[in-house]
């Protein structure tokens, strides 16, 4: 099997998934948008997101980049636990990161989940959907 038919699978195996999603917003929208660059660069971090009833998958922002991946991170910068619901919600612009959390669906820990690394993420999800969205339209 080719490395085109392996992406392939891995794109039809995650179709409809919260990993899918984010990674339309944070690949596509957030790293597709060359505006995005100095904004992610401030910061090396990973996010760790456990969606209830979906695979666990790892974000990682290095140097202006945006890499995902299936899989737990031992200790990451910041951890996000919700349901599929929620996260969709979240990351389709309906309802904000926060508005969540107050209404205890979306669980944020790890070692920058203080405000600015909380605040960090939101921006990241922010700009990647208006990124997204400036694409599709």
């Amino acid at each position: 099997m080719d490395g085109k038919q392996v992406n392939k699978m891995a794109d039809q195996r995650q179709a409809g998934t919260s990993y899918q999603l984010a990674q339309e917003i944070f690949v596509q929208g957030l790293a597709g948008d060359p505006a995005n660059r100095e904004f992610m660069g401030r910061h090396n971090r990973t996010i760790q997101f456990e969606i209830e009833g979906e695979p666990p998958f790892i974000v990682e922002v290095r140097d202006g980049r945006v890499a995902m991946r299936e899989g737990v991170l031992a200790d990451p910068d910041l951890g996000v636990k919700a349901n599929p619901d929620v996260f969709r919600q979240v990351f389709r612009g309906l309802m904000s990161p926060g508005e969540a959390w107050m209404d205890d669906k979306w669980w944020v820990g790890g070692a920058f989940s203080d405000y600015v690394g909380t605040s960090w993420m939101m921006r990241l999800i922010k700009a990647g959907i208006r990124s997204r969205m400036q694409q599709i339209w």
